[in-house]
């Protein structure tokens, strides 16, 4: 969303889509890889199996689509998210999703999209880059944080990475970028004990929408 607010274009929408579907591949991919190792169809196994497939060919056709509006040039940094969404989904086919590997694979590869589609838009590389540092320092302390919560972890290592997302923002990003990070280091310094999962999660949701909103309006002034 946010690549898409800063340089939009049908191209990276198309990859926008394209991503979206990867994402929603994952669930009925990881029931389905169940099935097959237990060598037994359920109810599901069909369904998981319909959707996969349909999702796949979604995902295949948006990023075809980008390529030939954009140039096979905007699709390169999707190949470097490859090993972070594979590493992501060999987690969570073991039933591990909330290994830090696992956060950390889902957390780094949408920058990659967001490089793509900023390429698929003819913006320079420079832009690419930036963005793609941004949404990583977005995601990789806010998975932090959030496990510094829920599992009542060292908070150290947060924080530290909350500081260095405000000099990655402060040095690549519009001084909103900077303004955002102050924001989230300033949660990440309070403390949140005994608060609810669900919560932390549309706390953090809502953190995220401030975000792209507040980076997206610093590359527009």
């Amino acid at each position: 969303m946010l690549a898409l607010l800063v340089a939009p274009s049908f191209g990276g929408a198309l990859i926008g889509i394209g991503a979206t579907a990867v994402f929603l591949l994952r669930h009925p991919l990881k029931l389905a890889w169940h099935d097959w190792l237990r060598r037994h169809r359920y109810p599901r196994t069909r369904a998981c199996e319909l959707l996969v497939v349909v999702y796949g060919l979604a995902a295949l056709a948006s990023f075809a689509g980008a390529g030939a509006r954009s140039g096979p040039h905007a699709l390169l940094p999707l190949l470097a998210a490859i090993p972070f969404g594979l590493t992501q989904f060999a987690y969570d086919a073991r039933n591990r999703s909330r290994a830090l590997p696992s956060e950390l694979g889902g957390a780094i590869a949408p920058s990659f999209v967001a490089a793509s589609i900023a390429l698929a838009a003819a913006r320079p590389a420079a832009i690419a880059i930036a963005l793609a540092a941004v949404v990583l320092a977005r995601s990789i302390p806010a998975v932090l944080y959030v496990r510094s919560i829920l599992r009542h972890g060292r908070r150290t290592l947060m924080l530290v990475a909350h500081g260095l997302a405000v000099a990655v923002a402060a040095v690549v990003g519009p001084w909103t970028a900077m303004l955002a990070m102050c924001l989230l280091l300033m949660r990440a310094a309070l403390p949140a004990n005994n608060v609810p999962a669900r919560r932390i999660g549309m706390r953090e949701l809502g953190w995220g929408t401030v975000t792209v909103v507040l980076v997206a309006v610093g590359y527009r002034l």
